[in-house]
């Protein structure tokens, strides 16, 4: 007692320190993740911004430049000047941008000195004044070199603007070049940061002829190559909720950003939100940080785990030998053989072991003998019985264990040379490698099962003989129909020779009809012979066609007891068994049937419907059904009762050991009302499931 207390003290004590010890490095090492990674987040959004501000800042330079030096072209100032407008032609120049860098939308616009817009790269439509911008108004007053971002009739752009100034210094209008965002998304894109640009809500309605055509709400989508699946998550998320953010936020494995554009005048003109995936921002220092954590917490949870070790393990030596001692006496009192194994080889045994095995005296003699006891197991060409072999990759005791639900058995032979039968169950104690064999000797219930399977094969053969019995009956007025023919044409044959009349024409339709009706009896005799066949091999065959063949077997009976019977089916199957054996238990459901139509006194009322839908097999009669009290009865042996519907019961029980025992199929027995050509019926209802 003792022992066991030290032996839980310590176990507990290493329980709490470990506990303590997990908690606090969760707990730690969560805050100071959360730490960390917003430390990386800020870095990467200050980034991200910075980014966006560069991108932009180049990309409106550029601008600038090329403004600048189409500003130069001597050929500019001439048209200006002589206003032959209609010949200016900047599409080329816009086209081979295009195709030379990466500013695939640069377009040119230029504007006489009222603000009207005289020649578009882009589209044909000119002639519109363009002072309702503030960027332009300011531009035609100042007469300034000047960079802004606006929004127009197309979208919103980068726009650089130059004066069109002639020789006497006398100002003709301006050029302006328009940029867009999609070079930036580009630049933002190659740092894997996606980008959606979108103007405020207050310019929906100047945007007569938007460039991109896609709007989320009230908003206007600025970049055409935007990431479709972004704006379609905007849309769902509700985009309002995103221009809010101050700083940044993390949402669906994204870091998710806001840079706001305004214009000169400090009045804002759109948004550009950048979404960076969590999973390209570099947190390797995160991760080596947890890793250091848990390799500290590791070592200690080592150290106290060995200081407990060594604790147990003095504990445990003290407490072997008393163990061994209990376990021997434990052993030893029981009546059954039980075996200590791992599988291949015996660990212990109780000394009812040496008593059946009585040439052995102790374990080591056993081992030096049989080494396991699986070693004297006798193969019994029985998949129930355990042999010493390899079951899928397990040897017989752990394949035992893995399958407690199976009543396994072994043979071993005593020193008599007499076999005897035992059942075997296994187990195993939790945290113990070893496996717990019991052997219980059963012989006696073995060969109480043998002799009811005597009796059970003699009961089978009964049934068989009491179907061929109603059988011949069938046969005998089979037989009738034709002899009575063969009887009546010979008779007429010798009246018509005694007068002298027969002539050859009648003598040979005379024998041509002696000659059916007498194949009708050896086809009676052939279909007899077929039905009862003794061979006992398993044969492919259809279900609908052995239906189909058992009822035309039974048509004279049916036709007998003016029993209409009815086969309907909507497919078909192959069944692997001895089809003897499927024709004898149909034919037992349809005689039990036979037997509760016979008691209807309406003849009309006499039906049995024999379906077959989605691989079910239901046979039903208008018997009127059974009592509900011994409808679980039906199908157990020696259940002799008889009944309006099942006769003595062999028969029934004859079909459950063919379907449920021997092919692993469902049955379930019903009391059911169905219809029948426009009529209700009530009735039994067995049900064959081949699913």
């Amino acid at each position: 007692m003792y022992t066991k207390k030290n032996v839980f003290l310590a176990i507990f004590s290493f329980l709490i320190l470990a506990i303590l010890i997990l908690f606090g490095t969760y707990y730690y090492t969560l805050n100071k993740q959360k730490t960390l990674l917003d430390s990386i987040y800020d870095s990467a959004n200050t980034s991200i911004l910075k980014l966006t501000e560069n991108s932009l800042s180049n990309k409106t330079n550029t601008t600038l430049s090329i403004a600048l030096a189409l500003v130069k072209d001597y050929n500019l100032h001439k048209l200006m000047s002589t206003q032959e407008y209609d010949k200016f032609d900047y599409k080329d120049i816009s086209e081979q941008m295009k195709n030379n860098t990466k500013f695939k939308n640069i377009w040119i616009q230029i504007i006489d000195k009222e603000g009207n817009s005289i020649y578009r790269s882009w589209t044909d439509k000119k002639g519109d004044n363009l002072l309702f911008r503030k960027d332009l108004k300011k531009f035609i007053d100042d007469k300034k070199i000047s960079t802004s971002i606006s929004v127009g009739l197309y979208s919103m752009t980068i726009k650089a603007r130059a004066p069109i100034i002639d020789e006497e210094n006398n100002f003709l209008g301006a050029l302006e070049i328009i940029s867009h965002f999609n070079s930036i998304a580009y630049d933002l894109r190659e740092n894997k940061i996606d980008t959606v640009v979108i103007t405020d809500k207050k310019y929906k309605e100047m945007l007569k002829l938007p460039f991109t055509k896609m709007f989320i709400d009230d908003y206007y989508v600025v970049n055409e190559n935007v990431n479709k699946e972004l704006v379609t998550y905007l849309e769902k998320n509700k985009l309002e909720k995103y221009l809010k953010i101050d700083n940044y936020i993390i949402e669906n494995d994204y870091l998710i950003s806001k840079y706001d554009l305004y214009n000169d005048k400090n009045e804002r003109l759109g948004y550009i939100l950048n979404f960076m995936k969590l999973d390209d921002i570099d947190i390797r220092i995160v991760k080596s940080f947890k890793v250091q954590i848990i390799m500290i917490s590791a070592i200690a949870l080592i150290v106290i785990f060995f200081s407990f070790l060594i604790y147990l393990y003095t504990s445990y030596l003290r407490q072997l030998k008393i163990q061994e001692n209990k376990k021997e006496s434990i052993l030893n009192s029981q009546q059954n053989i039980i075996v200590i194994t791992g599988g291949n080889e015996i660990i212990d045994a109780n000394q009812r072991l040496y008593d059946f095995f009585s040439d052995t005296k102790d374990l080591i003699s056993f081992k030096n003998k049989y080494r396991c006891i699986c070693s004297a197991f006798i193969d019994m060409q029985d998949d129930t019985y355990i042999i010493e072999k390899y079951y899928n990759g397990k040897n017989w005791a752990e394949y035992v264990l893995a399958n407690p639900d199976k009543n396994f058995r072994v043979a071993l032979k005593n020193m008599q040379e007499n076999i005897r039968h035992f059942s075997i169950k296994c187990s195993r104690v939790k945290g113990e490698e070893f496996i717990i064999a019991t052997f219980t000797d059963i012989t006696q219930e073995i060969e109480q099962i043998e002799a009811n399977k005597e009796k059970d094969r003699i009961l089978f053969q009964q049934s068989k003989i009491a179907a061929i019995a109603d059988t011949l009956k069938n046969i005998a007025h089979q037989w009738r129909q034709p002899l009575s023919v063969i009887s009546t044409i010979t008779s007429g044959m010798k009246l018509q020779k005694e007068l002298n009349i027969l002539d050859d024409n009648e003598f040979n339709l005379s024998c041509d009809g002696i000659i059916n009706n007498t194949n009708k009896l050896s086809m009676t005799i052939e279909n007899f012979t077929n039905f009862f066949n003794s061979d006992d091999k398993t044969t492919r065959f259809s279900l609908i066609e052995a239906l189909e063949n058992t009822k035309k077997f039974m048509d004279s009976i049916l036709e007998k007891n003016s029993i209409q019977c009815q086969l309907i089916y909507d497919n078909d199957i192959i069944l692997n068994c001895n089809k003897n054996d499927f024709s004898q238990a149909i034919l037992n459901i349809l005689d039990n049937s036979i037997h509760a139509l016979i008691n209807i006194q309406n003849v009309e009322d006499r039906v049995i419907l024999i379906e077959f839908k989605n691989n079910i097999l239901q046979i039903k009669d208008s018997g009127k059904g059974i009592d509900e009290n011994i409808i679980s009865k039906i199908l157990e042996p020696y259940f002799t009762t008889k009944h309006q519907a099942f006769g003595v019961g062999l028969g029934l029980y004859i079909v459950n050991e063919l379907f449920v025992k021997n092919l692993g199929y469902k049955i379930d027995i019903q009391n059911v009302t169905f219809d029948y050509k426009n009529k209700n019926y009530s009735g039994l209802n067995f049900i064959i499931d081949f699913n």
